[in-house]
């Protein structure tokens, strides 16, 4: 399957977690896995599962080495660590991610994750019903926050709804002095526009490239001065430039 821009992205996991959460209860473990499957084959979902990891590395340092054995005392501590909803969310993630790194998988090998560590769900339905509202949907919420409101910190993060909110507001500013200053207006717009698009599927440091050779090559073309060229990828980066000269 090809790699999809954070759009699409966000369509087909919304869809995808729906199915786990509603699934048959003997449906949950392959429906699962598979969501598991696509998550980790996404590039920009990928990223998110790694920021969460990064993020969260405390309460991942903790629930890694620990196995269905663990003592209960050890259990509880980690369940009242889980003070907000996000710390949930990593917490049913890192379950989750465990259970499906491990190769053999029983009918209930998602769905027991409560009664193991919450002593909740007597019957598949209840197990089921707590699997959803500790672990699945607790991570759902924590993902979609990475996708649509989480700041990029490195240059291998994605731009989130919000993050791209503020990249096209510098885009839609530059376009405007760009016009100000006499320069080609359906060339500068179509560039503009391309520069919003690929917000939706390429990280900081790719896009960042893809900016210096845009305005480079409108440099290169006289489609801009050299001058107005160095100002505009400073603008969108931030990070000054000797290039064209």
């Amino acid at each position: 399957m090809r790699q999809l821009n954070i759009h699409e992205l966000e369509s087909k996991t919304h869809d995808y977690f729906l199915d786990v959460e509603y699934a048959k209860h003997n449906d949950v473990k392959n429906k699962l896995t598979q969501l598991m499957n696509f998550l980790n084959s996404q590039d920009i979902s990928k990223n998110v599962l790694d920021r969460i990891v990064e993020d969260y590395s405390e309460l991942y340092q903790r629930i890694q080495p620990l196995n269905d054995q663990v003592a209960s005392r050890t259990k509880k501590e980690i369940i009242e660590s889980l003070v907000t909803p996000d710390l949930q969310g990593a917490f049913g993630y890192f379950l989750i991610d465990k259970k499906f790194n491990e190769p053999n998988k029983v009918t209930s090998h998602y769905i027991d994750l409560p009664w193991k560590w919450y002593s909740r769900g007597h019957n598949y339905n209840e197990q089921q019903d707590g699997f959803n509202s500790y672990f699945l949907k607790p991570f759902k919420e924590l993902f979609d926050w990475y996708l649509s409101e989480s700041q990029i910190e490195k240059e291998t993060d994605y731009f989130s709804h919000k993050g791209q909110e503020k990249v096209f507001e510098k885009l839609d500013k530059l376009e405007e002095m760009l016009m100000k200053q006499g320069f080609g207006q359906e060339i500068i717009f179509k560039e503009i526009e391309d520069l919003k698009n690929l917000t939706k599927k390429l990280n900081k440091k790719n896009w960042g490239e893809v900016i210096k050779g845009k305005f480079v090559d409108l440099a290169l073309g006289g489609i801009l001065t050299k001058e107005a060229a160095i100002n505009a990828i400073e603008f969108l980066t931030g990070t000054e430039l000797k290039l064209l000269q």
